[in-house]
């Protein structure tokens, strides 16, 4: 039987992501091992609800029997989501292994951040002479930023040189931190550095921004590097000068690791990963001939524009075919046939999406959804399968997705990414292959446009059935429950043209009780209401359900219904008087 791995991380580091998986997928193959990637977008100081609603795709862990669990630990955002996954990997004894974040007992793989970093810092001072950097921190107390920075100092003391406070800028691996805090530091420093040496390659392209918009020219005036070798810095202009993390064989080593762990479960090890450095245009250099060969294909702004615009328009679509859906049944056939038919197929040809099973009753029966965790069963209200809708069914949780076949040798990746709102837990939507709209945040986009759809799709059903009440309301008297007069007018005459179009024969019988002021006078309204009553519950007792009662008035009552003979309607009026 092939083996299931869980890989744990965040959809925000998205070319981490790509990359890392690239590895994981080919080792995956390999060994034929099947990868579920359980992705959220968590953020540090989110809401409670979205913090908790993020983090609960982790929580599948809890349903399905992994054989072992990759952690993607540098991604992660709050420490509940550290906590809860070393809990669960040391509850249920799995095998795991952590990326570049080390965690408690948990064997890991990381980047060697000081070997690469230092390399292209002996670069800069050997090369390019430098004399004066500047170094663009991470997080202050942050380890891989710190061992970085240590790395500098370390070249800068070989030279004879050393690193002050003042020509260190703390960004927090933020784009827009620089942005607002890299022209404070100009301002203050009339002398342009040799070169901004940044932690990560985010604020290497943001340091370079703020220099075109203070007509600085890179690399003619300052250098710039980075470090991380994102594709989005590959294809900046200029180039940026950076340190490869080899994040493909990270992944490829840490499934051959995992697979190796779970076979002999030895001691809890650690190991780092060479990085290297990768000078290039942002640092004046021309980029080597290995790493040309590596350079991702630049698909071009006019192409992006065109792309961006047809995801919008998708977005717009589905929203439009979900904004007046009334009820479930209606909801699975409108997301399926959507789904289907559509030709730009950003959805893949595999796809789930699983509601928790009181998703649609807690509208009606006052229960609430679940704010962590699932329900035992899910609600499969769209599903395609090799681009083919299929019926809607219920699950056990704990398959994740339905007709998994554990005999298939081929190392496939499922994704899964968390379903909430503020109300608590929709479900979970998985996908039965890799998408790109994984790795450029469309996914995130996608998935709250969807959100925002079964939103109001629920307020929409609940308004639904309250029009649906307040109509049988309008129709009905309060006193003894038959039609009243407007049920009249809307029912009991309709259905005798009905009739008469249909050449039915149909009876209309009219029943008043007598003396009825009487009863009033001497007994009361009260026991009039009940003499009343009396006569509806009489004559709903002799007509079966097909029939139209109406009170009419006061004590005045009609009824209509289908009769093809004399004698059974005579019949029933003797059992009514």
């Amino acid at each position: 039987m092939k083996k299931r791995i869980a890989v744990c991380g965040s959809g925000w580091s998205n070319e981490y992501l790509k990359i890392v998986m690239s590895g994981i997928r080919k080792c995956a193959k390999e060994n034929d091992t099947d990868v579920f990637l359980l992705m959220n977008y968590t953020v540090t100081n989110a809401e409670k609800f979205k913090e908790t609603g993020e983090s609960n795709i982790f929580r599948l862990l809890e349903y399905s029997p992994f054989d072992g669990v990759i952690i993607l630990s540098n991604t992660l955002h709050t420490q509940d989501e550290y906590d809860y996954l070393c809990n669960i990997v040391n509850e249920k004894s799995l095998p795991a292994i952590c990326l570049e974040y080390q965690l408690p007992g948990i064997d890991f793989i990381g980047t060697d951040n000081y070997s690469g970093m230092r390399e292209l810092c002996e670069h800069l001072f050997k090369h390019h002479k430098v004399q004066h950097p500047v170094f663009v921190s991470g997080p202050v107390e942050n380890a891989e930023s710190t061992i970085r920075r240590k790395a500098l100092e370390d070249v800068m003391r070989d030279n004879g040189l050393s690193l002050t406070e003042d020509d260190v800028v703390y960004c927090n691996w933020n784009y827009y931190e620089v942005i607002a805090e890299l022209p404070k530091w100009l301002r203050k420093n009339s002398k342009l550095p040799d070169v901004f040496v940044c932690a990560n390659d985010v604020m290497a392209m943001a340091v370079c921004e703020v220099m075109e918009g203070q007509g600085i020219r890179v690399p003619e005036d300052v250098m710039v590097t980075g470090f991380d070798r994102l594709e989005s810095a590959v294809l900046h202009s200029p180039m940026i000068a950076t340190v490869d993390r080899s994040w493909d064989d990270m992944g490829y080593r840490a499934m051959e690791s995992l697979l190796r762990k779970m076979e002999d479960r030895g001691i809890c090890c650690s190991e780092y990963v060479n990085s290297k450095a990768v000078p290039a245009k942002s640092c004046g250099c021309e980029l080597s001939v290995d790493y040309q060969r590596k350079k991702p294909k630049y698909s071009g702004l006019y192409n992006n524009i065109v792309s961006g615009a047809f995801w919008g328009g998708h977005l717009c679509d589905i929203a439009e075919r979900l904004g007046k859906v009334i009820s479930d049944e209606e909801l699975h056939v409108s997301l399926v046939t959507f789904l289907q038919d559509d030709t730009n197929n950003y959805e893949g040809e595999e796809l789930y999406i699983c509601l928790v099973n009181n998703f649609f009753s807690s509208l009606s029966d006052g229960t609430s959804l679940p704010e962590s965790g699932y329900t035992d069963t899910v609600d499969i209200i769209a599903a395609l399968k090799d681009g083919i809708a299929q019926p809607r069914m219920t699950m056990d949780t704990r398959e994740l997705i339905p007709g998994y076949d554990v005999s298939n040798a081929c190392g496939r990746v499922y994704t899964f990414v968390p379903f909430f709102s503020v109300d608590g837990c929709y479900g979970y939507v998985a996908f039965g292959e890799e998408l790109q709209m994984m790795y450029d945040y469309s996914l995130y986009n996608w998935m709250r446009n969807l959100t925002e759809c079964f939103g109001h799709i629920r307020q929409n059903i609940v308004l639904a059935d309250m029009n649906r009440k307040l109509e049988i309301l309008s129709v009905t008297d309060g006193l003894t429950g038959v039609y009243n007069r407007m049920g009249c007018e809307k029912i009991a005459y309709p259905y005798l043209e009905k009739c008469h179009r249909e050449g039915k024969r149909a009876v209309l019988m009219f029943a008043d009780i007598n003396r009825m002021k009487r009863i009033n006078d001497k007994f009361g309204h009260i026991q009039g209401d009940v003499a009343i009553t009396t006569v509806a519950t009489s004559i709903r007792e002799v007509l079966t359900d097909k029939w139209i009662i109406v009170r009419y008035g006061g004590d005045e009552f009609l009824m209509v219904g289908e009769c093809d003979k004399e004698e059974e309607a005579d019949h029933l009026l003797k059992e009514i008087m």
